[in-house]
């Protein structure tokens, strides 16, 4: 009896401790609905490009009934050197190399099957530090009846007025470079 408790004891302890239980059925499900996600984005978000994976997580597992399950996931992609026209798998492309190379955080409700898996809705945002990580110019999000891309401003800001003093002082006018990189290191 007393090690009847002991065992009972260790497996609880065990049972507790968040160590996580090989599902391989999970983690098909997972390979699947992350598949979908990565093609939902890159036949919608992507311009030049494809995106691939960096990391991805199952954040919550929602049965949903016979056989179908809700699948909540985050996941991290960064551009490719692997154009978009071509026939790619882009899991097997390289990186883009540098550092201004476009990443996003997303995440995605994936409802998957037996058979088959569908994205119900994506959100994806820019990696990185920000003034404010849900602002509509930064972030993309896919649902079923919202479609939105960021609009990108690439008009110069506009000239500050001048001062009005006695005297004159001649400001050089500010031409902007034509590029879509702000002036942080002028």
């Amino acid at each position: 009896m007393k090690s009847f408790v002991i065992l009972l004891a260790l497996l609880q302890c065990l049972g507790c401790t968040g160590i996580p239980l090989y599902n391989s059925e999970l983690e098909s499900m997972a390979e699947r609905g992350l598949g979908a996600a990565l093609a939902q984005v890159n036949s919608v978000y992507a311009v030049g490009h494809l995106y691939r994976v960096t990391r991805g997580y199952v954040t919550r597992v929602i049965p949903m009934g016979q056989g179908t399950t809700d699948l909540l996931m985050t996941f991290g992609i960064k551009e490719t050197e692997c154009a978009k026209t071509s026939a790619s798998d882009p899991q097997t492309c390289a990186f883009k190399p540098g550092f201004f190379v476009p990443s996003f955080s997303c995440s995605a409700r994936v409802r998957t099957s037996a058979t088959s898996a569908q994205v119900v809705s994506l959100r994806c945002g820019r990696d990185g530090s920000s003034s404010s990580s849900e602002s509509s110019e930064e972030g993309l999000s896919r649902g079923r009846h919202q479609f939105n891309i960021p609009l990108v401003n690439r008009a110069p800001a506009p000239a500050a007025p001048a001062a009005q003093s006695g005297r004159s002082i001649q400001m050089p006018e500010v031409q902007p470079r034509g590029d879509s990189f702000t002036n942080f290191l002028v």
